[in-house]
């Protein structure tokens, strides 16, 4: 190859990737990050097992395969988290659990 088809190909990488960097930076709304983190997160998510107990310590119910546990902080503080199954779990404060990675 030439000096003149190598320069022209740098060139042209450079303005692509700013390109990129300029789309992701002020044209990618702050909903559409939050989509491709979770799509992200479900990719390299975790396999965790969830375990609420009673007060007298026994497992009152459990699922598997939960890929991210989220916490809301709005007035009441509160767990949240989607099963194998997309259904969403929330789970008060006052409620003992136990997060393990399987």
């Amino acid at each position: 190859m030439s000096l003149k088809t190598k320069l022209i190909g740098a060139v042209a990488t450079v303005l692509i990737i700013m390109g990129v960097f300029v789309y992701f930076r002020y044209f990618f709304t702050y909903e559409q990050r939050n989509v491709v983190r979770r799509q992200i997160d479900s990719i390299t998510g975790q396999n965790l097992t969830i375990t609420i107990f009673g007060w007298d310590g026994r497992i009152i119910k459990q699922w598997s395969g939960i890929k991210k546990v989220s916490s809301g902080k709005d007035l009441k503080y509160y767990t949240y988290f989607y099963t194998k199954d997309g259904k969403y779990v929330q789970i008060p404060a006052s409620v003992w659990y136990i997060a393990e990675e399987k």
